[in-house]
């Protein structure tokens, strides 16, 4: 947090009303780090500084953790430092420090990346364990045999692990043959490297789906602030 005036964080506390907070103030009966505080329109960090009322500490007030949805478009990494110097979405986006990418898309693809400041949060969303639902969509030249739809709906051996799509339905949408599908694994490129076992191109790749949160109608470098917690 940032600092606030006093008197404003008196009455955001529930001590006394802003116009009563200034009295206390004037008659010392508020210290901030122990040291008292009489001058009008002094600040303080309510999350930092220790702020007494006649001797009564103040509660600090509970951080607010950030949950975000950001639609990263195509030719960015998912970086905040890049070995090979490449433009990375944290160098577009003017974040807290502490804000970092639950998951990771490449830098050919684009749609959905959720961000927060939440670690046990991105701890659930990204660790297999936990299975997280990440639905795709995904242009070819072509339409799938029903032969290539099996051998993704019953999973392909990598060498991390065993990959296998949940469902694959058909999406109406220009510029080719679009498919959605969804996924529960975290193995790196792994909807790029199945279509690669099959000899299929991608031709685009739009994460569209992220646990509970929906790209909707988002648009390339679109931000918005989530009201709260994403579910699983």
């Amino acid at each position: 947090m940032t600092s606030i005036r006093l008197s404003k964080i008196l009455s955001q506390a529930g001590v006394a009303s802003r116009r009563h907070a200034e009295a206390f103030i004037l008659d010392g009966r508020v210290k901030v780090n122990g040291a008292v505080v009489n001058q009008m329109g002094t600040k303080a960090d309510p999350a930092v500084d220790e702020i007494t009322v006649d001797g009564r500490r103040l509660a600090r007030p509970k951080q607010r953790n950030y949950y975000l949805a950001y639609y990263k478009p195509r030719g960015v990494v998912v970086t905040k430092r890049d070995e090979l110097g490449r433009r990375g979405i944290f160098d577009e986006l003017e974040l807290p420090p502490e804000v970092n990418a639950v998951g990771r898309l490449d830098k050919e693809s684009e749609g959905l990346l959720l961000l927060s400041d939440d670690g046990d949060f991105i701890q659930q969303f990204t660790h297999p364990s936990f299975q997280v639902a990440k639905v795709y969509h995904v242009c070819i030249p072509r339409p799938l045999t029903e032969k290539e739809q099996n051998r993704l709906t019953e999973g392909m051996q990598f060498p991390e692990k065993k990959v296998r799509v949940q469902w694959i339905r058909p999406v109406k949408k220009a510029g080719g043959v679009w498919l959605a599908l969804e996924l529960r694994e975290g193995v790196k490129r792994e909807i790029r490297r199945m279509f690669e076992a099959l000899m299929i191109p991608v031709h685009r790749l739009i994460r569209v789906q992220q646990g509970s949160v929906k790209l909707g109608n988002m648009k390339p470098g679109e931000l918005r602030l989530l009201k709260s917690r994403p579910k699983v």
